[in-house]
């Protein structure tokens, strides 16, 4: 709701709420499927910590990769602009062109579009003089690699490369929108790169320090996510924030695009 409030200016008083949420929610189920080994892997997303920390030490306001039912920013890219878009998408991030701004890229596990993705996002580092930069997250597939990780790794905009260990760290499941709090987060049978992808103003504004990068590397201690969720629903609905209020570390102000 609080999404559609913030993105939707052509239906103030809600007229359409219920029709748009409906034909969202159903275009992703129809794309998931119903049972728990199906399409849930494409819809994981980081812990809530982690984006905290990339909002915070990162200057993180977007993410590439995100729908309306597992968001952390109240901007994103998606896979269904004609659903999604009501609830804050720009689109896919294959025809988003961002000229400033740091971004945190989380995609599926598809080679193609993994692929895809990387060429997009050098040429976009490439086209601008303003601070750009990009946080890529990608699964530690090692036989046989993946190109779109070997071009990573090449890149001559990589200004550092972590790998978390497999098992110490954890995910949001894919269907968080429907399960327990304490059940959203599932460890992680394979490591994860985190790849900094900056031009020169971007590494000069939010280069990755020792000392960010220590913050990042707590902030995916497994379990921190759990602690919170679970804690979250011990707190009586009274002392919840009103659905007016916005969350105090959610970003205000878009990318600037082209």
């Amino acid at each position: 709701e609080q999404l559609y409030r913030w993105n939707c200016t052509d239906d103030r008083k809600f007229e359409n709420f219920l029709p748009r949420v409906w034909c969202m929610v159903k275009r992703y189920q129809t794309y998931l499927g119903l049972s728990s080994n199906e399409g849930h892997g494409t819809q994981n997303s980081l812990p809530v910590l982690v984006m905290e920390c990339l909002h915070k030490h990162f200057g993180v306001t977007f993410e590439c990769f995100a729908s309306p039912l597992n968001c952390y920013f109240r901007q994103y890219c998606s896979a269904f602009p004609d659903t999604d878009s009501f609830f804050g998408s720009r689109g896919s991030v294959l025809k988003f062109f961002p000229i400033a701004g740091s971004f945190e890229v989380n995609p599926p596990f598809s080679e193609e579009l993994m692929e895809a993705t990387v060429n997009h996002l050098e040429r976009l580092l490439t086209e601008s003089q303003e601070s750009l930069s990009f946080i890529v997250f990608f699964p530690d597939f090692r036989d046989p690699v993946p190109v779109a990780l070997t071009k990573l790794e090449a890149s001559r905009y990589k200004r550092e490369q972590l790998l978390i260990p497999a098992y110490d760290h954890e995910y949001r499941h894919g269907f968080q929108h429907i399960m327990p709090r304490s059940e959203v987060s599932v460890r992680s049978t394979h490591g994860t790169h985190i790849i900094f992808l900056q031009n020169d103003a971007g590494y000069a504004r939010w280069g990755p320090t020792p000392e960010r990068l220590d913050a990042l590397r707590e902030s995916y201690r497994p379990g921190l996510d759990r602690d919170r969720e679970v804690a979250a629903e011990a707190v009586p609905v009274s002392s919840l924030p009103s659905k007016d209020t916005p969350p105090k570390d959610l970003p205000l102000g878009p990318p600037k695009l082209i």
